[in-house]
Order: structure tokens, then sequence, then C-alpha cells
């Protein structure tokens, strides 16, 4: 009788044997066999919510927000290989899942999750549900999954074999013989089984059973395929078919653009909607991501309390300024800070001595919400990142949250730390963190994917339209521009409103702008305080070189390791055989 533990292998990519997820009302599945697995209705659902465990999530000490032009990790945590050009198959730094805090975003762990869910789909039928709809309700969370890891592994690495079984030991020999399916087949392959998720798939849970598939998730993540698959990485003559479509089609974006539309035509008719439960938009931009399960989440990974060891994130402790006993971690920069508009929606600007002198007065909103800047209020006193000079000149001491401060190994060198997530009632060094949910799919950024796509079909109007609810929300004046101003503002818009939350690495790839966004430097702002208390700000500090590797950078290096075992697996262009 073949135990379970035999089919939890990654396909063509991990030859070692994995157990599963210990969810299982604790009984470890590595103890049972496939026979008493799907002969027992309960263990077969059981089955069913490891693989949500198995999902992966942000939040690891290193974010991906550290490896493009949006914060920098103080202690690096496998970041250079992408900030300094050098990443290689045989150096794939975090991005081959986080470093210090676990993801479950390995290649391997994708994959097994993968099989998993094929094994299920494979023994799903002869499982005896009482229940039909219960039945076809799994089926479509599973094909859910398998999407979502498969999305994950395309988007950093392009193609990947399309695989609908699962292996057990006996089959090295096919295993070794895999090879990559093209771009193109790839996302039919997903599309297809969203559309047929969808169908299977409730739009809304009761609260217990809140961070399952829906329908609408199934229908958003479609549109995010969808949006990228349009996109001019993806869409542009030349390109090699493990990467993106030979054949250049504009109509892509009326195929992206529809099924934007789609997710939010469904989403709002029952009952989704932009998260604007309070006076404040600063309050609202917090607690959209402390007040789990809100209408606006879509899809997320559920979080659990530390009380037992299992929250999935310690972003509190990691990424809070030094001052408050935390460890800086992922500090905003400068290139992404000053892309905040002013009130008025006009940019911020250096040169501007009005905006200079105060520069984080009359901002975008969200900009409190998401950074703390010096002189911020949190946890019951003001941010503090201004120096004091002395007579040559020289720094002669410091705020509380700067290297005179405590820890100043932990400091700030940009003079920003991030706010959106933090929760402001924790105790640093308590370890005591509330749970938080990773947010895979938001409302938001449907409104987002169709702004962007029609704009990209000609409709113009109807892309302001779709940004100015975003915008509406965030208390920022319509956008009235056109042609090439407008595309810039939805870009724009995408970038703030989406920060941090794992966008903007893939979107300033897809938009062939990496070669210009990535190879500035990151730079923080200098806050010098002078004897009467007045301050001044003085923008370009370097805190870090940083590179891009164009083109090969556009994409991941399959890992060494798995070209190794199969010799004949397809490498990403740039990146040698």
């Amino acid at each position: 009788m073949k135990k379970i533990i035999y089919s939890i292998i990654s396909l063509a990519f991990l030859f070692s044997v994995g157990c599963s997820d210990e969810m299982l009302d604790k009984q470890p599945l590595t103890e049972m066999s496939e026979e008493a697995v799907f002969g027992d209705p309960n263990l077969a659902e059981s089955f069913v919510n490891a693989r949500y465990n198995q999902i992966g999530h942000g939040w690891t000490e290193s974010w991906m927000s550290s490896v493009c032009d949006e914060t920098q990790l103080i202690w690096s945590r496998g970041c250079e290989p992408y900030t300094q050009g050098f990443v290689s198959p045989s150096n794939l730094g975090r991005m081959n899942g986080g470093w210090w805090g676990w993801d479950n975003r390995t290649w391997a762990i994708m994959w097994r999750n993968i099989s998993d869910c094929n094994l299920f789909l494979e023994k799903v039928e002869s499982v005896s549900f009482e229940d039909e709809t219960f039945r076809n309700r799994l089926i479509g969370e599973v094909r859910f999954i398998r999407v979502l890891m498969y999305h994950d592994l395309i988007s950093k690495w392009g193609a990947m074999p399309i695989i609908e079984k699962s292996f057990d030991l006996n089959d090295q020999d096919e295993i070794v013989s895999v090879q990559r399916n093209t771009y193109p087949e790839c996302v039919d392959f997903m599309v297809s089984e969203l559309d047929e998720a969808s169908k299977l798939l409730p739009a809304n849970y009761e609260a217990s059973e809140k961070g399952r598939a829906t329908s609408v998730a199934a229908l958003s993540l479609k549109s995010r395929i969808l949006l990228y698959a349009a996109s001019p990485l993806m869409n542009k003559s030349g390109v090699d078919p493990l990467v993106g479509y030979t054949n250049p089609n504009p109509e892509r974006w009326q195929i992206a653009a529809d099924a934007a539309q789609e997710a939010l035509d469904v989403a709002l008719a029952n009952g989704y909607g932009l998260f604007d439960k309070y006076e404040s938009v600063k309050e609202n931009y917090t607690k959209l991501f402390l007040e789990g399960g809100n209408a606006e989440i879509i899809f997320s990974r559920q979080g659990t309390s530390s009380a037992d060891g299992e929250s999935i994130t310690y972003l509190d402790q990691s990424n809070g300024p030094n001052g408050y006993g935390q460890w800086g971690g992922n500090v905003p920069i400068s290139e992404f800070v000053d892309c905040f508009e002013m009130s008025d929606g006009t940019s911020f600007d250096w040169d501007n001595p009005e905006h200079a002198s105060n520069p984080y007065e009359n901002r975008d909103q969200r900009l409190q919400a998401y950074v703390l800047c010096d002189g911020d209020p949190w946890m019951g006193r003001d941010v503090e990142t201004w120096i004091t000079l002395d007579a040559n000149g020289n720094p002669s001491g410091g705020g509380l949250d700067t290297e005179f401060g405590r820890d100043a190994w932990n400091t700030s060198l940009t003079r920003y730390n991030v706010r959106k997530f933090m929760d402001e009632s924790y105790s640093p060094n308590s370890w005591n963190f509330t749970p938080r949910n990773w947010v895979w799919l938001r409302l938001a950024e449907q409104y987002l994917n169709l702004a962007e796509a029609l704009y990209m079909t000609g409709d113009e109007e109807g892309a302001r339209n779709a940004l100015n609810e975003i915008r509406e929300r965030a208390d920022m004046p319509d956008v009235e521009d056109a042609g090439e101003a407008l595309l810039e503002r939805i870009k724009n818009e995408r970038r703030v409103e989406l920060a941090f939350e794992e966008h903007r690495y893939f979107d300033v790839r897809r938009w062939l702008d990496a070669e210009v966004d990535l190879n500035k430097n990151a730079t923080g702002v200098r806050i010098i305080k002078q004897e009467d208390g007045t301050k001044s700000y003085i923008p370009g500090r370097i805190v870090e070189e940083r590179s891009f590797n164009a083109p090969a950078m556009y994409w991941m290096p399959i890992p060494k390791s798995e070209i190794d075992k199969n010799p004949d697996f397809s490498q990403n262009p740039g990146y040698g055989k």
C-alpha cells in the first residue's frame, strides 16, 4: 500500500521526499496511505486545507520591495544579486524563497504544492462525499491554488512545464525528461483553469470559512495574469516563446480589460468594495491591512497569532525604527517616497523651495499611512531621524531613531521606516504579534488593472474613471491627463496604492522600465536640526549603488540545480545554456 508521502515530491525538481503540512487534525499524512486519506471525506477535506497552509506569503525579513525601487534591506539577506545586477543560476538570492523568515516561496515548495494539488484532483472522484456541490467546491479550490502556484512561478521564471499528474519515486525517468511548455500555453492553461474554478466556487463564505478561494478570487487572478500577458515584456517582437508571445497582438489589452471588468462586476455584485470605513485616509489605509476579512480583500494567506509560534510574520519587530527597540529592516528609499504627489495632485519636487522646506506636509495622505517620516507620531512619541552638526559640520548627535540612538546597527540611513502593515500597539521585543493575513488579491488592484488595460485599448475616459475610483478613496483630486501623461499617472498610482504588496517588482519589468528605474542608486534624505529647532532637508544621500543587468534580469534564471538534474531543461535567455 503506497503511503501518501511518496506522492509529495516536487515533480521534476525535487528528488528528496518531503512530508505534507502538519495541519491535518494533528495526524501526519506521512503516516497514512493514499487509500486511507482519500477513503475518508474528512481527511480528504483536511488535505485540501493543508494546501492553503502551503501557499506562500510576503513578509520575510527580506521583502520583495527591497529588490526593486521601493525599499532597502539594511542587512541585505540576499537582495544584492538583484539590486546590484549579478543574479545567476547558482545565486538566486532571496527571490528563491525569502531568507530569514520562511515564506513557502521556493521553487521546490511551490512545485510540491502543485504535485499535492494534482494528487487530490486524481483521487477526488473516489471520495465518498455526500454532497456533490461540496466535492465540486473543493475541486474549484484546489484548481485555484494550483494556478496560484503556477502564477507565482511563471511571473518570475517564465514558462513552466504544465503537469497535471502526481509523481512518485518510480517515475524518475519521466521526471528527468520533462520540458517547459511555452508562455502562451501556460497562460491559456491558467486562464482555462480559473474559468472552470470560478464556476465551481461561491463568491463568498461565512465568516468561519474566510480565506478560502472564491469565484471572485479566480476571476481576479485571471485579470492579473491577462494584464501581465498583454504587457510589453511578453508581447513584443522577437520574444523567446518561453517568456512571451512570438506574435505581438495589441488585442490582448482588450482581453485584459474585459477580464478586469468581469472581476470588478462580480465582486461588486457580491458585496466586495473599497475599504472606506473611517473618516481619515490614514486610518483607512492603516486598518485595511489590520482588519482581516474586510470587503476589499479578495484572497489572502491567513495568518495566526504568535501565542503558539505560528504567526506568518514578525514584521513589527523586524521593521520598526531602531529607537523603539526594533530592527529597521526594509526601509523606504527616497525614489519611492518622492513619488507621492502633493495633496493638490501636482508632483512633489525637491527643487521647489516650498516643498523642500517641509517635505512631508500637504502630501498624498497615503504617505502617512505607508511610511514613517521624521516627526510622525508613532508608539507614543514622534519619530526622530534628524541629526545635529558640530562647528566643523560633522555629525555630533541625533534623534532617538538614528545612529546616535538605541541599537545603532539597525538605523535607517534613508531616514524613513515602513508603517504599512505595522501594528502600533505591538510592544517591541515582546514577540507577541497580532494575527495578520498576507493579501494576494484585493479590489483596488482590479481598478488599476482596468485603468491600464483600457488606456492601452485607447479608451482614456474609461481609464481615468477607473483610476479616479482609487484616488477618490485616497482623497486625491481626479486625474484629467491624456496621452503619455495619463499612462505615467496610471503607473504612479499603481506604485503608490499597491506599495510593498509585491507588485512593483513585476510591474517595472513587464513595462520594460527596469533598465531606467532599477539602474538608479537608492538614496535617502539627510535631516539637519538647528539649535533653534528648525530643520533642513538634504536629498540625494546614496545608501546603495544599484544596477540592472538587462536584458537577462527581466526574468530570473532557472536554478542551476534543476538544470543539473535535467540538462535538456531550457534555461532562460541571457543566462547561457
